[in-house]
């Protein structure tokens, strides 16, 4: 009897305690749309606790002391600060690279290649920009077509 009610408690103590320290606050780019910019997989990592102030846009690291107000308190992954002396930060939310779920053609030559943001519907045509309500993918090297759509070229990144 004594052993479970040991391992009860234990339960219950590694439950209530934030295993990490992202685990304190909502996750900003998933939480607040717009906040992050989309980007390709390899942006750097920052793992910081950060202040999002919804009037103006700007996001700056938390530090020790809680957010001021007008602020509220976020976790972010992904982001690096611009400005060392206000602690401005840019937050990026990266995206699968569409190419390396099949969603690429053959590489071409072709004028004018973007790196961009594409949205992909459930086996159908791939939109440039993230509003579409389909899958977000990162494009290298993308060209719109005339019917509005986006072509992905399976070619070096830009």
């Amino acid at each position: 009897m004594r052993r479970r009610s040991v391992f009860t408690l234990l339960t219950l103590a590694l439950t209530a305690i934030p295993l990490t320290a992202d685990a304190e606050y909502r996750y900003l780019c998933t939480s607040v749309p717009g906040a992050c910019e989309y980007s390709s997989a390899d942006v750097p990592k920052l793992l910081a606790d950060v202040c999002y102030y919804p009037g103006s846009n700007a996001i700056k690291i938390k530090g020790t002391a809680p957010c001021p107000s007008g602020s509220n308190a976020f976790s972010l992954i992904h982001g690096e600060i611009v400005d060392p002396q206000t602690g401005q930060v840019s937050a990026y939310a990266p995206l699968d690279d569409a190419c390396a779920a099949g969603l690429c053609a053959e590489f071409a030559p072709h004028d004018d290649p973007q790196e961009s943001v594409m949205c992909c519907e459930n086996g159908g045509p791939c939109w440039p920009g993230g509003t579409c309500g389909g899958v977000l993918y990162w494009c290298h090297d993308g060209v719109c077509n005339d019917d509005g759509t986006i072509t992905c070229f399976d070619g070096e990144q830009l």
